[in-house]
């Protein structure tokens, strides 16, 4: 698979935030596999673990664009702002597939995924219908990586 050639991913190379690996389709499907399990669990769970099923919807997003990193041959760095990291990749190298108002939605997911494992009283905060809404979210941005993937391997 190629990747868009951007001043982005450029930076993100010369700066460390992303390495460059060996591509890894059995890993890419691994993870898509992943994220879809990940996004049927929130649902699920919404109700009864609201701050696991953010985490879940959270996951799901994540894993699936480093799906794509991975049959790409990237990775992002670890650490702290890594999750940033692999959002700003989407929005780099998935612009075509995946709606910006769901990028923008994953990066509110992004902050109440950290609400839902640091904040207090995240429980509360979190309602059922709002994580089913981020599930949605979920939903579509694992099947566009998906259908991305798809149609270049």
């Amino acid at each position: 698979m190629s990747t868009r050639d951007s001043s982005w991913l450029r930076e993100a190379l010369a700066t460390r935030d992303i390495e460059q690996v060996k591509p890894n389709m059995a890993a890419a499907g691994e993870r898509i596999n992943d994220a879809r399990r990940h996004v049927r669990s929130a649902r699920r769970l919404a109700d009864d673990d609201r701050t696991l099923a953010m985490s879940a919807c959270h996951d799901a997003i994540r894993k699936s664009i480093t799906a794509h990193m991975a049959f790409a041959g990237f990775r992002a760095r670890g650490g702290e702002g890594a999750h940033r990291i692999v959002l700003a990749y989407a929005r780099d190298q998935l612009a075509d597939a995946i709606a910006p108002a769901d990028l923008d939605e994953a990066d509110d997911i992004r902050r109440d995924r950290g609400l839902a494992e640091y904040g207090d009283f995240a429980s509360r905060q979190l309602t059922p219908s709002h994580i089913q809404t981020a599930a949605d979210v979920a939903e579509r941005i694992v099947n566009a990586v998906a259908s991305a993937l798809a149609s270049r391997g």
